[in-house]
């Protein structure tokens, strides 16, 4: 009897122990993380989209870059593109885990692009270590609608 009651016993204690080991090397794959803190929904003539980003794991996107991918929803098609829609900037260089990254693109010469209608995007945002190895998740925006006047 005492043998037959170590077998579920032992069988559950490594079941157990599986699960700790997958779930801390889950929560420690050293992946920089990126969240969205706020973004202006409408951008007004002549203003700019501001937004702001907290960031983890700073020690591994220091001197990476971040991109930003644009997706222009209208439903009436572009005779002339106001420059690429994917963009990206390299970070800066400095110490520490966590922090904020602040970005902004000008209604002028980049989200305006119609002088007729409004626009409407849709963003993506990552950030990637200095040697691109390592990338956050993917952050997407809510609707920006970019006013044409």
């Amino acid at each position: 009897m005492k043998g037959s009651f170590l077998i579920p016993a032992a069988l559950v204690t490594l079941i157990v122990t599986i699960l700790v080991v997958v779930s801390c090397n889950k929560n420690n794959s050293g992946k920089p993380t990126l969240s969205l803190q706020s973004i202006n929904t409408t951008v007004q003539a002549n203003d700019s989209m501001r937004v702001t980003f907290k960031f983890t794991g700073g020690n591994q996107i220091s001197n990476g870059l971040f991109w930003s991918i644009r997706n222009r929803t209208n439903v009436n098609q572009l005779t002339n593109q106001s420059g690429s829609d994917t963009i990206n900037f390299s970070l800066p260089s400095f110490s520490g885990n966590s922090g904020q990254i602040y970005f902004s693109l000008p209604w002028n010469g980049y989200l305006n692009e119609t002088a007729t209608e409004n626009d409407t995007f849709l963003f993506k945002f990552f950030v990637q270590n200095a040697d691109t190895t390592l990338t956050s998740d993917t952050v997407f925006s809510p609707q920006i609608v970019v006013l044409y006047q």
